[in-house]
């Protein structure tokens, strides 16, 4: 029999061992206690266990300082030792064998340290224990620091020894689980395409393990990508992340409101802001559940800038004055994206006075920013970007009221901040500022050099075969959430004709039963009278039903053979539909291009002419491209690349005059009334054309420095007939003009075209000038609103 004193000396050296082991774990995470209290509790305690809690706390004290006393946990870890091969408790002695690895860790003796760990992965080895081998390099590996760039091989060393064990022994999880782990390390070690091969590799594996990790997964792949400047692919990942994350049973919300926002920022980056604002507002609503301060006040900055650029400018200021006030103490990064926001919507409203005097509040505010910036982009790489993003306003006001010394200032600023931090996103903007100071200070050669990098980004992130992707993705995530609900409403459809046949059938079954009753009386009376009879008939029905059943089959075989044939001959049709489309594309892309190409040209040609009037001859006939060019751009980014849709087309011409001849300032303004019509390109060429002449005209002679207004409609008269009005009220034409006889080029030119559209062309003088140009649609389809 055990007595008490037999096992009392074996509880007493248990509890030493845990108050050594909780001693060495307590000093790698607490925090630091008041020195003087420490040492006076070391004084007055009398027991032993508390005078070693109070050595431990006053080492954990000085662990927290710049110099540190890592002996003292050295004398902790062999105590616990001693005491761990006393009682024989492996257990214990594992826990003492990880910390006495993760100290020598801790003083960057990685030699000792890899020691440690070889011996206890051995030490699981010889016991045939695979799955302990295989988690001890794995924790080694993950105690080596993300930071520590010279540990970078060593780590991915000792991740792959882990993953290998795993991998051998079946351990399927954990070998996916240590893929991603080391395509992290690839990612943090900035070696982007191996990172994204372990990460589509692990991606691929969570599918068959049908991991509910797999969003992280694709969370990180899009933030690969991102960091590797492929925005369209970083789109796709960041949309497989949240369809992973709605269709997972367990979600968890810290991550989830992640996810909505970045894939917001991604929506926001291709310019789709309406997308943009769905996924940032299920963002919020997710951080103010949780009460995360910090995503909160960025998914509302982003709400705000989607606001803004939506031209929703009531409703931004109504949602900003509804947040701003949620969490009243914010950092200093927190207070930089209301200031922002606030400029950039003042920016947008045209209201130079009072962005003009938020400017020294704004400057104040991102000074402070910007030394809390500089000390996280070590360990943030989108520090760097966010800081560009929210700084980006007040270059943008000296842009548009045209101080070019002090956006030059700005620039010079932002030019200095280190590139390897920024995305191209970011670099893309300071190339357009500085595009834009270079051509008014005349310095063309700087601005083409400028434009050119520009355009080379834009490029990249036109990646034809992805936007496909992301489209056909987003169309089956919404064929999806139809599709679930039509299964819902099937299955309760199911349930309830179950429920009825249920009733019928037990009616069926009562009333073949009566009937049976008298049908097997009725057999049985006449049974042999009929039997020859009955026999002889069913032998003549067999034979007919054998030979109906026989040409059924004929027929069934050749309607199947011709349903295949009808099937391939669609299939072979949609193909050949399929790639004409995507070849159309391609040549709108290219002449779109290439019309900039002649514009840029003409631009730099105009830099060098003396002579107003031929400046103001290259500005029209810039005009005139860029009319053709928004045809060919429209058609190359909608699906389809037949016809555009007027009302779109109008509204985009009318916007890029509007700039060109700074129309804002000249108090010039637009009234637009339009059809939604769509036009084939052998009509909207001549017919852009037409509107380019006459609202350049109106523009350029109508108005003096009181401004005016010019209307435009393109109304369907009748069901083929659209009537083109260009109306200004201006100062009209001169009382002696004569269309019959007039010979200006860009009268000649309506005139002209109107003819090529098979139209009529009017002009007269109600007071202003009104052009009218009647004609009929070729194919005309009414566009979907």
């Amino acid at each position: 029999m055990i007595t008490n004193e037999v096992i009392k000396p074996y509880i007493t050296t248990m509890k030493k061992l845990a108050i050594c082991i909780f001693l060495i774990s307590y000093a790698f995470i607490a925090g630091a206690q008041n020195l003087a209290g420490l040492l006076q509790k070391l004084q007055n305690t009398g027991n032993e266990t508390n005078r070693i809690n109070a050595l431990a706390r006053h080492y954990l004290y000085k662990r927290g300082q710049a110099h540190g006393n890592p002996d003292s946990a050295a004398y902790y870890i062999t105590k616990a030792e001693i005491l761990s091969n006393a009682i024989h408790n492996t257990a214990y002695l594992d826990s003492v064998v990880f910390i006495k690895g993760e100290l020598a860790i801790v003083r960057g003796d990685f030699t000792l340290a890899t020691q440690i760990f070889t011996e206890a992965a051995n030490h699981y080895q010889t016991l045939r224990q695979p799955l302990k081998e295989a988690n001890t390099w794995h924790y080694y590996a993950n105690r080596i620091p993300e930071s520590d760039k010279a540990q970078v091989d060593n780590k991915l060393k000792i991740h792959n020894k882990a993953y290998g064990i795993y991998l051998k022994n079946g351990f399927k999880l954990q070998a996916a689980d240590e893929q991603f782990r080391i395509a992290f390390t690839y990612q943090n070690a900035g070696q982007f395409d191996k990172a994204e091969k372990w990460f589509i590799a692990v991606i691929k594996q969570y599918q068959v393990l049908k991991s509910p990790e797999i969003a992280l997964v694709y969370y990180r792949l899009a933030d690969n990508y991102y960091r590797k400047g492929d925005m369209p692919k970083e789109l796709l990942a960041r949309i497989n992340c949240v369809n992973a994350y709605e269709a997972s049973p367990k979600r968890d919300l810290y991550w989830g409101q992640y996810y909505y926002i970045t894939l917001g920022v991604a929506y926001y980056n291709k310019r789709q802001f309406e997308q943009a604002l769905i996924y940032h507002q299920k963002g919020v609503e997710i951080a103010a559940k949780l009460n995360d301060q910090e995503m909160y006040n960025i998914g509302v900055h982003e709400i705000l800038t989607c606001y803004i650029n939506l031209k929703k400018y009531a409703a931004a200021l109504a949602y900003l004055k509804k947040t701003i006030q949620r969490y009243p103490k914010k950092t200093d990064v927190q207070e930089g994206m209301y200031v922002s926001a606030e400029l950039k919507l003042y920016n947008h409203m045209n209201n130079s006075r009072a962005a003009e005097k938020m400017i020294p509040k704004f400057k104040e505010v991102f000074q402070k920013v910007k030394k809390s910036v500089a000390g996280e982009t070590k360990a943030n790489y989108y520090a760097m970007d966010n800081f560009i993003a929210a700084y980006d306003p007040l270059p943008k006001h000296y842009l548009l009221t045209k101080q070019w010394a002090k956006l030059a200032d700005e620039l010079k600023m932002l030019e200095a901040l280190p590139a390897d931090k920024m995305s191209v996103l970011s670099k893309m903007t300071i190339y357009q500022h500085r595009f834009k100071v270079d051509s008014a200070n005349g310095d063309f050669l700087s601005a083409l050099r400028s434009f050119q990098r520009i355009k080379v980004i834009k490029d990249s992130l036109t990646n034809v075969a992805t936007s496909k992707q992301i489209s056909e993705l987003e169309t089956k995530y919404l064929s999806a959430q139809k599709d679930k609900k039509i299964q819902d409403l099937n299955n309760q459809s199911t349930i309830q004709k179950n429920n009825l046949d249920k009733v019928h059938q037990q009616r069926n079954i009562t009333l073949a039963g009566v009937l049976i009753g008298f049908v097997l009386a009725g057999i049985l009376y006449f049974a042999y009278r009929s039997k020859q009879r009955s026999n002889f008939k069913l032998k003549v029905k067999q034979e007919e039903i054998n030979i109906q059943n026989s040409s059924l089959f004929s027929l069934l075989n050749e309607k199947e053979k011709l349903l295949q044939d009808k099937d391939n001959l669609l299939g072979s049709q949609q193909d050949l539909l399929i790639e004409k489309e995507w070849l159309l594309r391609e040549v709108h892309h290219r002449v779109k291009n290439n019309l900039q190409i002649v514009m840029s040209l003409l631009y730099t040609q105009s830099a060098y002419l003396q002579n107003t009037d031929a400046r103001d001859a290259i500005r029209d006939s810039q005009n005139r491209v860029q009319a053709i060019s928004i045809i060919h751009q429209k058609l190359y980014s909608k699906s389809n690349v037949a016809t555009i849709v007027i009302a779109d087309y109008i509204t985009d011409l009318i916007r890029y005059l509007y700039t060109c001849y700074d129309c804002g300032n000249r108090k010039i303004r637009f009234k637009e009334n339009l059809d939604q019509v769509n036009l084939d390109i052998s009509q909207a060429v001549p017919m852009g054309l037409i509107l380019n002449e006459a609202i350049t005209n109106s523009i350029k002679y109508a108005f003096d420095k009181s401004g005016g207004e010019i209307l435009i409609n393109a109304k369907l008269s009748a069901p083929e007939t659209i009537e083109l009005l260009i109306r200004d009220n201006g100062k009209g034409l001169p009382s002696n003009f004569d269309l019959t006889e007039t010979s200006s080029l860009g009268m000649e030119m309506m005139k002209a075209l109107s003819k090529q559209l098979g139209g009529t062309f009017e002009i007269k003088n109600e007071p202003g000038v009104n052009v009218l140009v009647i004609f009929k649609v070729e194919n005309q389809v009414r566009a979907e609103a």
